[in-house]
C-alpha cells in the first residue's frame, strides 16, 4: 500500500516495545499494536529504493487501526481521525531514521510498504 511517511526521529526516547530509538536498527512504527514485531518491506516510489524494517513503534496518530494495518483500508489518519481528536498530517507510517535514509526520502512524502 502507498502511504504518505514521516520521520519519527526521538532519538533516544522509548517506542511502545520498549525499544530506544537510535539511527541504527531500520524500524517502522504502524498504527496497530499487533503489528508490534511484524517485519515490512518498504520502497520509495520516486527513487526506487527499498529497505526491510522492524515495527517497534505504534502509529502515527492512531493506535488500534488495525482495519489500515491488516485490512487493506485506507489509514485513518487520512481522514483527520486521531486518537487525540485534533488532526493528523495524513501519515500512514512512521520511518525510523535508519529507513528514512536506506529509502533515500528527502521528505514527507509516500513510500509502498508490504
Amino acid at each position: 500500500m502507498t502511504v504518505k511517511a514521516t520521520r519519527e526521529g526521538l532519538t533516544s526516547l522509548k517506542t511502545a516495545s520498549g525499544y530506544v530509538i537510535d539511527k541504527v536498527v531500520p524500524f517502522v512504527a504502524l498504527p496497530a499494536e499487533k503489528a508490534l514485531g511484524r517485519f515490512v518491506r518498504l520502497t520509495n516510489p520516486l527513487n526506487g529504493k527499498s529497505c526491510d524494517a522492524v515495527v517497534l513503534d505504534v502509529g502515527p496518530w492512531n493506535v488500534a487501526d488495525d482495519a489500515y494495518v491488516f485490512g487493506g483500508a485506507r489509514p485513518a489518519a487520512e481522514r483527520g481521525v486521531s486518537v487525540s481528536g485534533k488532526g493528523t498530517n495524513d501519515a500512514g507510517i512512521d520511518l525510523g531514521d535508519r529507513v528514512w535514509m536506506q529509502l533515500g526520502m528527502t521528505g514527507n512524502t509516500s513510500v509502498e510498504w508490504v
